[in-house]
């Protein structure tokens, strides 16, 4: 399934701002797919923009993208995440989608249901200990 139900709160392309991890990060997530969930609801595949995640391994130091997380809808909700906008989906998602959901089918990987801050924190804590 590539785009929800006219009656789902969630579709592809939908823009939503989340609360980040402080006043200067107010990460934007953008759907580009959404999958049913083998246990029931959605799985909705993001990419994230306007974060500030710390990456050691970067002259820069920061990324501001990531261009797959699989989220659950709870997410946005733990996130007071707000609709912002309808646009284009972002292509750059397709490689980690196809790997998340090799991953998935065997039973190795799964969606996020904490609040895109904690997602975050994640995310940074993984990319330190690279």
């Amino acid at each position: 399934m590539t785009n929800a139900p006219a009656s789902a709160p969630y579709a592809v392309g939908q823009r939503w701002r989340c609360r980040g991890r402080g006043a200067r990060e107010t990460p934007v997530l953008t759907i580009n797919r959404i999958d049913p969930h083998p246990l029931g609801g959605e799985i909705l595949h993001v990419s994230v923009s306007e974060a500030r995640i710390r990456h050691p391994g970067l002259r820069a130091g920061v990324i501001t993208t990531f261009a797959h997380l699989p989220i659950i809808g709870q997410v946005l909700e733990r996130s007071g995440a707000e609709l912002v906008g309808q646009g284009a989906i972002d292509p750059a998602y397709l490689e980690g989608y196809d790997q998340w959901k090799r991953a998935f089918d065997a039973g190795q990987a799964g969606s996020y249901g904490i609040s895109v801050a904690e997602i975050l924190d994640l995310i940074e804590t993984m990319l330190a200990r690279r």
